[in-house]
């Protein structure tokens, strides 16, 4: 990447004028998430759902952060904050929820540059470590969040059954 190129990538906090294409965007993701590993249902207007999730907590106990090129987005890192059950010493631990990157934009190091920021967010909100989850099969992002320090500390394991109750509760 030359130094023109550099200049015209901007990082900033997302704004509700973001909405719309952070929603675009995330379905994008979610979308690329059944064809590396996931196996749950695919729910209706996700990107919607996904934005309800935090958006009552922006600023606060979450945060989004955008790459622009050419003053267009194209990325964004989704962090929390969340605090643990009393039996594990009730201390705040940061998340990455979400990461991507649209094509346009990938190798130039946006990546990197958002976790970069999202993590010194959860730094100044004291958190005692960050954690992320990465689908089996996401080699990318395994590599990405490996370069950035992060240790693969557990696996998650899921059964899928043959008659799931979706939504008998």
């Amino acid at each position: 990447m030359n130094d023109a190129s550099k200049n015209m990538i901007k990082y900033r906090a997302a704004t509700k004028n973001d909405f719309p294409v952070l929603m675009e965007m995330y379905t994008k993701l979610n979308r690329y998430f059944y064809t590396v590993g996931y196996q749950l249902p695919h729910p209706e207007d996700v990107g919607q759902a996904w934005l309800d999730s935090f958006k009552r907590t922006l600023g606060r106990f979450s945060n989004v952060f955008i790459a622009e090129m050419d003053n267009q987005p194209v990325g964004f890192v989704l962090c929390r904050i969340k605090r643990l059950p009393q039996y594990m010493n009730g201390i705040l631990v940061g998340e990455i929820s979400d990461i991507w990157v649209e094509k346009r934009g990938r190798h130039l190091g946006l990546g990197t540059k958002l976790l970069m920021i999202a993590i010194g967010w959860m730094q100044e909100q004291n958190v005692h470590s960050i954690e992320a989850q990465v689908l089996r099969d996401n080699i990318p992002s395994q590599k990405l969040f490996e370069h950035m320090g992060f240790q693969l500390e557990y696996r998650a394991m899921r059964l899928l059954l043959d008659n799931p109750s979706d939504n008998d509760a």
